[in-house]
């Protein structure tokens, strides 16, 4: 059976980057689709004043909240346009119909049924370290149909938040037409596909069939400190035959939201920062990376370190949930989220999903990169060749010792739910999953029938000989063997935690006793120097894998790793040998090696990933029809995920403004710190773009905070190109990126 399905155009930043026009009737924007036919309507949008609530009455920082942007995309669209919307008056939105969504007939413009109008909306909020940012406040999706067969009537839409049924805003849509590029109405038919229909009926019911059998699964490997802690499936706005749930990597599967450009540049500062912009080191590393093999995958600590990096300068940290109004005043109700929609602009917040699916799709949309890409972006070039095809790389469902990182972790053995993107030698990552099919039995069930057959089938899957090709002949040869379990340069590869609420080191254990007390001593320092300095808005960068309070296994917040989502093209979920087995999966369970051959336990210590000392569960199987039924499904329910917006940000005046006020303070300090080599203990800090843009009180608290404890000092400036630009003619630069080196004597 094989199934068309829509595929988006890749590279579509390329698009969005292009066409970026003001329109100055109504002060929203417009995205060209390259069609002459054009979606028009009047909105309006109603939520209660949380500002005005919250000035009044005050309350905890994350019940915080003004009214910002909602998004506007149709079916297909390959960028959203955003407008600011008020109760009191209708704004005219313009969108253009994107080609995959209608035909034209006879003059006749032929729309699918199940084309939608999907919106999301925003609000101004507080991330936890005070910085105003856009917040994720809820989402809504109506058919075109429901809007155009009656021009005359008015339809509100509510947006929810998650699995929370109340209404955040409701967006009124009046008079919605179709229009041509002269503006001339044009009549429309909606079409259906029946045949597609009965497919996607069909993918509702293995999506559910999914999610109950991957519970039960977790029933029978259980981990013990939190036996709920388990992700099969998400509530998204549309989701497979629009019910509003999806499969985990299918909300992996995230566009980056920026331009290849700005990914570049964020990594050669962000990997700089590794290296102490130290340029000999920088040739080396840009020298090693130039192709795959083992010779770039050395570095993929310095990439999975960067990941971290980034992630916290575009990402504040915010739970997940949203404001709500209480009888005394403003109230926060908490819920998870794991958005399936890119984040909307570089100073916005999230909880650790959300910087954790940043990181995947930075880490994806490199390995993705075209060869025309690759060649002129060199650290795009170097993330692809560093983990790809030696690392696999997913989302982790960890226990940790406390919800977020910033404060370092919690203690003892109570624990939160927490995710972040994990990095894991593809080569140990399958000898995980062979050691689960070899006799492996959970419930009184093997594993496999055939743990040869399926052990060959996945080493296919990911070193076929299209991969094979771009390696070095010695590593191709040593591959096409199959004789890798002694091959020590492999071997020597290590798992990367790459942590999103904090700065961090992405290692996670040391073997080696002597560097382990000697991280530690560094980690307290660290602390010490952190603590001289606070508060400030400053992220500080952290050793978190020594300093626990368990010798054998020190990681400071990582508590066990639960499981592991793989993103929804992974070959062992997609390769059709695999899944002639009945094997395909993206989600596995980390569980503990038995002494006899039943799997009860799930969840693994940060220093049993690092010594190999697990085996890899699938969380759920499937086989060829199934998988291609899925994928299908899959391509249909991404046609109305709402795209990045089109282009670089272009700040607002006061933005703009406070942006060029934050550097300047910054400089400021610079210039007051001793350069000279001083006893001392150096620490490091980077900001988050929002506290930038947005918080230049905070900077320049930052900067008196640090002046009065600091014997010495440099601060890095740098430029992220292509993220963000001043409002005005020419759009000047204005992605700024700041590290701030501390000597400290503690």
């Amino acid at each position: 059976m094989v199934l068309e399905s829509y595929d988006p155009k890749r590279g579509a930043w390329l698009r969005r980057s292009r066409h970026h026009n003001p329109l100055s009737r109504d002060h929203s924007e417009f995205f060209e689709e390259e069609t002459e036919f054009r979606l028009v309507f009047e909105a309006s949008q109603s939520q209660p004043d949380y500002a005005k609530l919250f000035l009044a009455t005050g309350g905890a920082i994350n019940t915080a909240a003004g009214a910002a942007g909602t998004d506007f995309a149709v079916t297909s669209s390959t960028a959203a346009i955003v407008a600011t919307l008020h109760s009191s008056d209708c704004k005219r939105v313009t969108l253009s119909l994107p080609a995959e969504s209608f035909t034209l007939e006879a003059g006749l413009v032929k729309i699918d049924n199940r084309a939608k109008l999907n919106m999301s909306s925003q609000r101004v909020g507080a991330a936890i370290n005070g910085t105003l940012v856009d917040t994720h406040a809820g989402a809504g999706s109506v058919y075109l149909a429901n809007l155009l067969r009656d021009r005359d009537c008015h339809t509100q839409i509510p947006c929810v938040y998650g699995t929370l049924a109340s209404h955040t805003c409701t967006v009124g849509i009046s008079n919605m037409r179709v229009v041509d590029k002269s503006g001339e109405e044009i009549d429309v038919e909606f079409t259906e596909n029946k045949e597609r229909d009965t497919l996607l009926k069909k993918a509702e019911e293995l999506v559910d069939e999914w999610a109950h059998k991957s519970w039960d699964m977790r029933q029978n490997v259980v981990y013990e400190l939190s036996p709920a802690l388990t992700k099969s499936v998400a509530k998204v706005p549309v989701g497979v035959n629009d019910k509003g749930y999806d499969l985990v990597h299918n909300v992996i599967d995230q566009e980056y939201p920026f331009s290849v450009q700005s990914l570049n540049s964020l990594f050669e500062h962000a990997m700089g920062m590794e290296l102490e912009y130290d340029p000999s080191e920088m040739k080396q590393m840009l020298a090693a990376t130039a192709v795959p093999g083992m010779k770039a995958a050395v570095w993929a600590q310095t990439v999975a370190a960067a990941c971290s990096t980034a992630a916290c300068f575009l990402v504040a940290y915010r739970a997940d949930g949203r404001t709500v109004m209480g009888a005394a005043g403003s109230l926060f109700t908490a819920t998870e989220s794991w958005l399936r929609t890119a984040m909307r602009t570089p100073f916005e917040s999230n909880d650790c999903d959300g910087s954790a699916l940043l990181v995947v799709a930075m880490l994806q949309a490199a390995v993705d990169a075209t060869d025309e890409e690759l060649s002129e972006y060199p650290y795009v070039r170097a993330i692809k060749n560093a983990v790809f095809p030696y690392y696999t790389y997913g989302i982790a469902v960890v226990a940790a010792t406390s919800a977020e990182a910033s404060a370092g972790g919690g203690e003892g053995d109570k624990v939160a739910g927490h995710a972040l993107a994990l990095m894991i030698p593809t080569i140990g990552f399958m000898a995980g999953m062979d050691r689960a099919a070899t006799g492996g039995t959970v419930g009184g069930r093997k594993l496999s029938t055939d743990p040869s057959a399926l052990r060959e089938a996945r080493y296919k899957a990911v070193f076929p000989e299209e991969v094979l090709a771009k390696l070095p002949e010695a590593e191709a040869s040593k591959l096409r063997s199959g004789n890798v379990g002694d091959w020590e340069q492999a071997m020597r590869l290590q798992a990367y935690a790459i942590e999103g609420t904090t700065p961090a080191s992405p290692i996670v254990y040391l073997s080696d006793a002597g560097k382990r007390a000697h991280y530690a001593k560094q980690a307290e320092n660290d602390m010490k120097a952190f603590g001289a300095a606070a508060p400030n808005v400053g992220r500080s960068m952290k050793i978190l894998h020594v300093g626990g309070r368990h010798d054998a296994d020190p990681h400071r917040f990582y508590h066990d790793f639960v499981e592991i989502s793989l993103h929804a093209s992974h070959p062992f979920y997609t390769n059709a040998g695999v899944r002639a087995l009945g094997a395909g999966a993206s989600q596995y369970i980390f569980a503990r090696p038995a002494a006899g051959a039943s799997i009860t336990t799930a969840g693994m210590t940060p220093r049993q990933l690092s010594e190999d000392d697990y085996v890899l569960v699938p969380l759920h199987t499937v086989d060829e029809t199934k998988g291609q039924v899925l994928d299908y499904a899959a391509s249909i329910s991404k046609a109305d995920v709402i795209p990045p917006r089109a282009g670089p940000t272009t700040l607002s005046a006061s933005q703009s403004r406070d942006v060029r006020r934050s550097i300047a303070a910054l400089k400021q300090l610079d210039a007051g710190l001793s350069k000279d080599e001083t006893p001392g203990h150096c620490v490091a800090y980077i900001f988050a773009y929002s506290s930038l843009v947005n918080n230049p009180l905070a900077i320049e608290h930052f900067c008196a905070r640090v002046s009065k404890v600091a014997v010495a000092g440099l601060i890095d400036f740098r430029i992220v190109e292509g993220l963000a630009v001043h409002p005005g003619e020419g759009g000047e630069q204005a992605g700024h990126f700041a590290v701030a080196n501390v000597v400290v004597r503690v």
